[in-house]
C-alpha cells in the first residue's frame, strides 16, 4: 500500500486498565488494522479508572468504617502507582494515541474521511463499563461517519431489555460489525442487526508479532507450570502444585501486588512487563489459567492448557475453546484436571482453525474498510 494514501483509522478500544491481555489485544488491533491504513488510539480513561475513581471506590466501600478505608487506600496507593506507571508506558510506547476530547462530547474534530472503529476487547459490556460509555459506542461520532466493530464483545450471553434498548440506536449506526463470540452475534440478531463473528485480535495478527515483541527476553532454562489467575482459587493453586511436582518442574504464578506473598509453593513473578508477561507463556511447560487471554496466548504458544472458569464472564473462555474444539481442556462439569493436563491437543488442528480465522477476519476487514483514502487532516 502507498503511505501516501493510507487513511486514518480512529480506534476506540480498552487501553486504561492495568490488565496484560488489554494492552496486548490493542497491540493486536494495530497490528492487524496497519493493512488498511494508519491507526491512531483513542487516549481514553473510563471514570471508574482515573485516580479519582479509584480513591472513590475505596472511600464508597460501606463495608468498611472510614478509618480502615483510609488505611487501606494509604497502604495500596504506591501498587496501583506501579501498576499504572508500567502499563501506560507500554501502551504510549507501542501505539498512536490521540485526544479523548471530541469523543466525549459533540463537537468539532472529526474527519470525514477517516474511519471510525470500535474493538476489540468488552467495549460493549454495559455492567463493566457501568452504563453506555459514549467514546466505546461512538455516540458523539456524526451518524453518516463511516463506523466499524472490529471483535467488539458484549462480555454476556445476553441483554436485559433496556440494555437493547439503550444498545441498538448506537449500533444501528455502524456500518459494519464484527464481535468476538458467536454468543454476541446472537444478541446482534435478537436486535434486528448483523453481525459477523471473528476472533479475538491476538490471533488474527500476525504469528510473528508476539515472538517479535518477546524477542529481548531470554529464554527460560527450564521447564515450569505457569498459573495465570484473575479470580483467587486456592483449587488452581493446588493442581498447579500437583502437576508441578509430578512433572518434577517448578511451579510459577503472576502475581499484582509486590506487598503480598505468592501462593505456597509457587514461585511469584509480579508485575513483568508486557513483553515478559507474554514470554512467560512463550516458554512454559503448561499453562493453568481462568483468564481468556491466558487461554489465547497458551493457543498462540502450542502450550497445553488447563482453564478454569471464573466467576463471571465465563462465555468468552467457553466459546473461544468452543472455537477450537478444545471444550475439554475445561476444569468444569466434574473434569479431572490432571486427566485434562495429561490429554493431547492436535496443534495442527489448531493451526489450521488460526488459518481459517484470518481469512475470515481478512474477507470481513477487507470489505468494511474498502479503498485507501488520502489521510485526513482534521481527526488528530
Amino acid at each position: 500500500m502507498n503511505p501516501a494514501l493510507k487513511q486514518d483509522i480512529y480506534v476506540s478500544t480498552v487501553i486504561d486498565s492495568h490488565n496484560y491481555g488489554t494492552v496486548l489485544q490493542a497491540v493486536a488491533t494495530r497490528d492487524v488494522l496497519e493493512r488498511y491504513g494508519r491507526p491512531v488510539f483513542i487516549d481514553y480513561c473510563r471514570p471508574h479508572w482515573t485516580t479519582k475513581g479509584w480513591i472513590k471506590s475505596y472511600m464508597d466501600n460501606t463495608n468498611r468504617n472510614v478509618p480502615e478505608r483510609l488505611a487501606r487506600l494509604v497502604a495500596n496507593a504506591p501498587v496501583r502507582h506501579k501498576s499504572s506507571t508500567l502499563f501506560r508506558s507500554f501502551v504510549e510506547r507501542e501505539l498512536e494515541l490521540c485526544s479523548s476530547a471530541p469523543y466525549l462530547a459533540r463537537g468539532e474534530g472529526f474527519d470525514s474521511n477517516a474511519v471510525y472503529c470500535v474493538g476489540s476487547d468488552q467495549t460493549w459490556n454495559i455492567e463493566c463499563n457501568y452504563g453506555i460509555d459514549p467514546v466505546y459506542f461512538l455516540k458523539n461520532v456524526p451518524e453518516d461517519y463511516k463506523k466499524v466493530a472490529f471483535s467488539a464483545s458484549f462480555g454476556r450471553p445476553s441483554l436485559s431489555a433496556e440494555e437493547v434498548a439503550l444498545t441498538k440506536p448506537l449500533l444501528s449506526q455502524f456500518d459494519a460489525i464484527s464481535v468476538r463470540e458467536s454468543s454476541s452475534v446472537a444478541i446482534l440478531e435478537e436486535m434486528g442487526l448483523s453481525g459477523t463473528a471473528l476472533k479475538d485480535p491476538v490471533l488474527l495478527c500476525r504469528s510473528e508479532l508476539w515472538r517479535e515483541l518477546s524477542v529481548g527476553v531470554p529464554a527460560a532454562a527450564d521447564g515450569y507450570v505457569l498459573v495465570y489467575m484473575l479470580n483467587a482459587n486456592p483449587g488452581m493453586c493446588a493442581f498447579a502444585r500437583e502437576l508441578a511436582e509430578r512433572e518434577r518442574m517448578r511451579a510459577r504464578i503472576v502475581t499484582f501486588n509486590p506487598l503480598k506473598r505468592a501462593p505456597e509453593g509457587l514461585e511469584g513473578v509480579c508485575l513483568p512487563k508486557p513483553e515478559e508477561w507474554v514470554a512467560l507463556f512463550r516458554d512454559a511447560s503448561y499453562v493453568v489459567t481462568d483468564s481468556f487471554h491466558g487461554t489465547c496466548f497458551s493457543l498462540l504458544f502450542e502450550c497445553p492448557v488447563i482453564v478454569f472458569d471464573p466467576p463471571k464472564f465465563s462465555v468468552r473462555l467457553k466459546d473461544v475453546l468452543g472455537d477450537f474444539a478444545l471444550a475439554d481442556r475445561r476444569a468444569a462439569d466434574g473434569r479431572d484436571p490432571m486427566a485434562i493436563a495429561d490429554a493431547v491437543i492436535d496443534w495442527n488442528a489448531v493451526r489450521a482453525s488460526k488459518e481459517k480465522f484470518a481469512k475470515e477476519a481478512k474477507a470481513f476487514l477487507d470489505g468494511a474498510f474498502g479503498t485507501c483514502v488520502e489521510v485526513g487532516q482534521n481527526g488528530r
